[in-house]
């Protein structure tokens, strides 16, 4: 009678796995498609955006690669460990460690099923980069309570390894430049942070009238969650993103080739501004759920920097606002903060299916004291001083399909000026485990300006006048090689200051990514860019500038392969051809990259060696740099050599030191 008991539970044990493992896995391939290759993983983890903007993406992928190649041990890995794959929240890692404290070690993988806010789109993400050691026995110690460990300091110095010479002593500062940032988390519910900055050339000074004290630049935010009748509330510095990013988009974007977004599937919502640029929202962001729906208002009031021009009344205009937030000359220092900008708004949206499918509506209103001139072309312009934006966006999940869209107008109260209208609509589609096809048409009308949108399109600046598509077929004939080609039309449907006549152009790129195992990955990549470009009056020899199309072909091959337990290795070869107006040009360079670790040290070295003729066949490579330094991707022209050296010491945990 025993016997038999042991053996019906066993049997109903193992019946409870198999039932799990199925729903698991029809889960998985519901939510995510066939996640097959390392670039399919890195691109659904780009979607979640749970990294800060200063936090390089580039260096997020270099974590996953590492623990794509020794995955991390569940029971033993640690808060930063789980921190820098950028797959889970804060929240979520709370969550985990507060479990382990609570129920001991994990017994297997399918555990993380009990832990809160740990879905099943999270889980398969999480998978491929961890294990767990599935033994069976009591543990021996006893796991302490978890603390929140989001707490941090940071301070980066540059200092100057030159002294100033002629061409830079109208600077205002000395060359060093510094960037101090806190922040401080008490038990996940109320965060505040101070970010600092000091950029090269800047003086260190305490001046009311120009808006600098100590710093040029503070950026200071206060974020409460889980409120009563608040769901986020965030009061200073924020950015906020819904929708498909036509009028409000926050969150990183990827300046790179290795990432091509044409879907923001992540839920991004209102998020302090941490960043070290001058950019974001200053005021306050309320989110709170009314019922079914989520509601969220918002609004701001803040100084932003232009260059001040005057009409022939005698009356101040701009022609852009500038985000660099430079101020190291006195001509820079004059542009800060000269515009005030008031923004209200607010957004609805609906959410189910395990909120994979979403509804919504954003309204935007912002008004500058002084008016922003835009030109359609060289000649014929308008001034913008208010503006109402209103779009309508959804994402639906059906079976093995995703659509996606946004529909927008805004109606601006200006001179010679007419409401614009604004649209992008797509789907993913994955017809099996071999084939995965998406696709993209978006439309920017003229005269279509948002100062806080970024959706999909060729030139990343704040105004439209361009329509165009995006398809991309992925094949994956094995489980270790993807094929991916991609094909981006666009047209720029008015003239414009940069480009005389209204032309078209495209970018075809096709991708090959091996993996011969999960130690080594080889990437091989081609790309044909055609693109309008004005032909100038000297090699026309006509008082018409036209424009003409220049052709660019680009190849790169690298391969990253992991020598040892603590060396990996990274090669890479670029090479471009470029002609414009029958005349040819060409760039090659070669790269590669050591990075040894050990217990608390790291070391990294990177060498570049480039031969480009001019600026137009420059080669763009990441470089790694300490800290948070912003973007860490820089273009090489000319001819030379390239050294760079990262040094990581962490001699705490809580610390880290990087030179």
């Amino acid at each position: 009678m025993l016997h038999s008991q042991k053996f019906k539970a066993c049997v109903d044990t193992l019946f409870f796995f198999i039932l799990l493992v199925h729903k698991v896995s029809i889960a998985f391939s519901v939510s995510l498609g066939h996640l097959v290759a390392f670039d399919d993983y890195v691109n659904a983890i780009y979607q979640r955006q749970n990294f800060t903007e200063e936090a390089d993406f580039e260096s997020i992928k270099e974590r996953l690669q590492e623990a794509y190649a020794a995955p991390l041990d569940l029971n033993k890995t640690t808060e930063a460990s789980l921190d820098a794959l950028g797959i889970l929240s804060k929240n979520q890692i709370k969550n985990y460690f507060t479990h382990l404290a609570t129920t001991g070690p994990l017994y297997s993988r399918y555990e993380l099923q009990a832990i809160p806010d740990f879905d099943l789109v999270t889980i398969a993400l999480l998978l491929p980069f961890v294990y767990v050691a599935e033994t069976y026995h009591l543990p021996c110690h006893c796991l302490q309570s978890s603390t929140s460990k989001s707490n941090y300091f940071l301070f980066r110095y540059v200092p100057a390894l030159r002294s100033r010479d002629f061409s830079q002593s109208s600077t205002l500062g000395n060359l060093d430049s510094c960037t101090f940032q806190f922040l401080f988390d008490h038990q996940n519910d109320i965060t505040w942070g101070i970010t600092a900055r000091k950029q090269a050339g800047e003086s260190f000074c305490w001046d009311h009238a120009t808006y600098r004290y100590g710093f040029n630049l503070w950026s200071i935010f206060v974020m409460v969650n889980h409120k009563k009748y608040i769901k986020r509330m965030v009061v200073g510095d924020y950015q906020i993103g819904h929708g498909q990013g036509l009028l409000l988009s926050a969150g990183y974007t990827h300046k790179g080739d290795a990432i091509s977004s044409v879907i923001r599937s992540n839920h991004i919502g209102i998020r302090p501004y941490k960043g070290i640029r001058r950019v974001g929202l200053r005021g306050v962001a309320i989110t709170s759920d009314v019922g079914m729906v989520e509601l969220t208002g918002f609004y701001a009031n803040h100084n932003l920097d232009a260059d001040l021009l005057l009409n022939g009344q005698q009356k101040c205009y701009t022609h852009r606002i500038d985000c660099i937030g430079k101020y190291d000359t006195s001509y820079n220092l004059a542009k800060k903060g000269v515009v005030n900008e008031q923004v209200l708004g607010c957004t609805i949206r609906k959410q189910c299916h395990r909120n994979q499918t979403e509804v919504g509506m954003n309204l935007l209103y912002n008004h500058y004291d002084i008016p922003v001139m835009i030109k359609d072309k060289a000649t014929v312009s308008y001034l913008l001083q208010n503006q109402l934006g209103l779009s309508l966006f959804y994402r639906l999940l059906w079976k093995n399909w995703i659509g996606f869209g946004e529909l927008g107008c805004t109606f601006p109260n200006a001179i010679w000026s007419k409401k614009s209208k604004a649209l992008i609509i797509g789907c993913i589609i994955s017809f099996s485990r071999y084939i995965d096809l998406s696709g993209t048409l978006y439309y920017y009308g003229k005269r279509w300006y948002t100062p806080y949108g970024n959706a999909f399109k060729h030139y990343s600046t704040d105004y439209g006048n361009e329509k165009g598509g995006y398809a991309c077929l992925q094949f994956t004939p094995l489980f270790s090689w993807k094929l991916t080609t991609s094909s981006h039309f666009f047209t720029i449907l008015h003239p414009k200051p940069q480009l005389k006549i209204a032309s078209i152009g495209h970018c075809l790129t096709t991708r090959s990514n091996y993996i011969f195992n999960r130690s080594t990955i080889l990437l091989v990549q081609h790309k044909l860019y055609h693109h309008p470009r004005n032909k100038s009056k000297a090699a026309d020899r006509s008082d018409d500038i036209q424009a003409q199309r220049a052709i660019q072909n680009s190849f790169k091959c690298r391969i990253d392969h992991k020598l040892t337990h603590y060396w990996w290795s990274n090669l890479e070869v670029q090479y471009t051809h470029y002609n414009f107006l029958g005349e040819p040009h060409h760039g090659y360079a070669l790269s590669g990259r050591q990075k040894w670790k050990k217990n608390k040290w790291k070391l990294t070295c990177k060498s570049i060696l480039f031969k480009t003729q001019n600026y137009n066949t420059r080669l763009y490579f990441y470089l790694p740099n300490p800290l948070y330094s912003g973007t860490q991707f820089r273009s090489y022209c000319g001819n030379g050599m390239a050294t760079t050296w990262l040094v990581c010491w962490r001699p705490v945990e809580v610390v880290r030191l990087e030179m």
